[in-house]
C-alpha cells in the first residue's frame, strides 16, 4: 500500500510548478513596469510631462499692467515685481530687480514659439561675442509650457542653444506672465538698478536692436 508521503507528492510537485509559474509572471510585470518607467522618463528618473518642466513661483508687489505696445507703456516707471520660483531642476530661482545694484533684463519665452526660437541664438551669440551691456543680470523665464506643443521640453531647447543665464520655469498657470504684463513671444522688460521698469518690448529685436535695447539701461 503506497504511504501518506508519497500519495502527496504529485500534488506537492504541482504547487511548486504553480508556485514557479507565478513567480516568472511577477518578474516580467516588474520589467515591464521598470521598462515603463525608463520610457516615461528619457532615462533621467524625472517625469517627462509638462509639471517637471513648470515650478511654483511666488510673486511679491503689485503686477504690471498688460503690455499695450511701445508707444505709452503705463510700466514705464513702476516698480517690477518680485519673483521667487526654481530652475528646471528645483534650484532656487530669485528676480528681484533692484536688489543687485544692477540694471536686469528678463526674457519671458516659449519653447513652441517660433520667434523665441529665432532671437535666443542671437542673445546667446552676442554674450559670447561679449557684446551685450555689462553688469546688467539677465535671466529667461519658460513660460506657456505645452507638452503637446512642438519643441518640447523647454529644458532641452534652452540647453541646446546653450543659454548661459539663469532660468526660470514659470508656474503652469503663467504666474511670471501674469505679473509683468506678458503680451507675446518674445518678451522682453528692462528694469534699472533701482527696481523700476525702463522698457518693454514685444517680437523679435535682432541682434542690433538686442543690443540697442540693452544699451538702455546702462545709458548715463
Amino acid at each position: 500500500m503506497p504511504s501518506a508521503t508519497k500519495r502527496k507528492a504529485p500534488q506537492q510537485q504541482a504547487r511548486t510548478k504553480q508556485l514557479r509559474l507565478w513567480a516568472i509572471i511577477g518578474a516580467v510585470v516588474v520589467g515591464i513596469a521598470i521598462v515603463a518607467i525608463i520610457a516615461s522618463t528619457g532615462g533621467s528618473g524625472t517625469p517627462s510631462s509638462s509639471g517637471s518642466e513648470t515650478r511654483s513661483v511666488t510673486v511679491t508687489g503689485d503686477a504690471l499692467p498688460a503690455f499695450p505696445g511701445p508707444d505709452a507703456d503705463p510700466a514705464v516707471g513702476m516698480a517690477a515685481p518680485t519673483l521667487a520660483g526654481e530652475s528646471f531642476g528645483g534650484q532656487p530661482v530669485t528676480i528681484d530687480p533692484g536688489s543687485t545694484g544692477n540694471p536686469t533684463a528678463i526674457w519671458f519665452v516659449a519653447h513652441w514659439c517660433p520667434h523665441c526660437q529665432t532671437e535666443l541664438p542671437r542673445i546667446v551669440s552676442l554674450s559670447q561675442q561679449g557684446a551685450l551691456a555689462s553688469g546688467v543680470d539677465v535671466y529667461a523665464v519658460s513660460t506657456g509650457v505645452n507638452a503637446s506643443a512642438p519643441n518640447y521640453p523647454p529644458s532641452a531647447w534652452l540647453r541646446s542653444v546653450g543659454w548661459p543665464f539663469p532660468v526660470m520655469a514659470d508656474s503652469a498657470e503663467g504666474a511670471t506672465g501674469k505679473a509683468y504684463g506678458l503680451a507675446g513671444f518674445p518678451y522682453l522688460v528692462l528694469i534699472d538698478a533701482e527696481g523700476n521698469v525702463v522698457a518693454r518690448h514685444s517680437g523679435e529685436l535682432g541682434e542690433d536692436g538686442i543690443a540697442l535695447a540693452l544699451g538702455q539701461l546702462t545709458m548715463g
